[in-house]
């Protein structure tokens, strides 16, 4: 709560708004606060804030709902009263773009809308660190081969819904990425 009542008053600060003027425009979009009820949430004295009210202050103070939620830093962050993360990736978490440690990725994707899933996702290549990553996104996603003589990696996205066929060979359709490791 504290992370959203600093946020609240940075960004206002920021946008030049007043308490007042904040107020105001949260009235406009039906939550009925006034000016003591931006100062006291700012000065910590307000201890909660609802879901609706957390989505008419983004909108207010024209951000996006999760960077009120979370520092836009890297220091740790709470998720629960017993679990902090990096905020770069409680953001990542908010987003539903990155599970948290210990999260089956494959259940985390599941809620997902099919129009909503990543047709990308940033990797870095060179060396052991993209390569790894690169293996880890294609065990997920699709299916990776590396040639041992070039280093070559042949890799096959399956899209959304597309099931693993172990004794299919050859080009399935899919997309392929070819990076040789150097």
């Amino acid at each position: 709560m504290s992370v959203i009542a600093e946020r609240v008053k940075e960004v206002r600060g920021r946008r030049g708004l007043t308490a007042q003027e904040l107020a105001d425009r949260l009235k406009e979009a039906g939550v009925p606060w006034d000016r003591g009820t931006v100062t006291k949430l700012e000065t910590k004295r307000r201890q909660n804030v609802s879901v609706v009210e957390l989505l008419a202050l983004a909108r207010a103070l024209h951000v996006a709902p999760v960077h009120l939620l979370v520092p836009p830093d890297n220091r740790p962050y709470q998720v629960t009263p017993n679990e902090a993360h990096r905020s770069g990736r409680a953001r990542a978490w908010i987003r539903g773009e990155e599970p948290l440690p210990g999260t089956d990725r494959r259940i985390f994707r599941t809620e997902v809308p099919l129009d909503e899933m990543p047709t990308t996702r940033k990797v870095q290549f060179g060396g052991r660190h993209g390569s790894e990553q690169l293996r880890e996104l294609f065990e997920e996603f699709g299916e990776v081969e590396r040639d041992p003589e070039t280093g070559t990696i042949r890799a096959t996205l399956r899209g959304p819904g597309e099931q693993r066929d172990e004794g299919e060979g050859g080009n399935d359709g899919g997309q392929h990425r070819e990076e040789t490791e150097r």
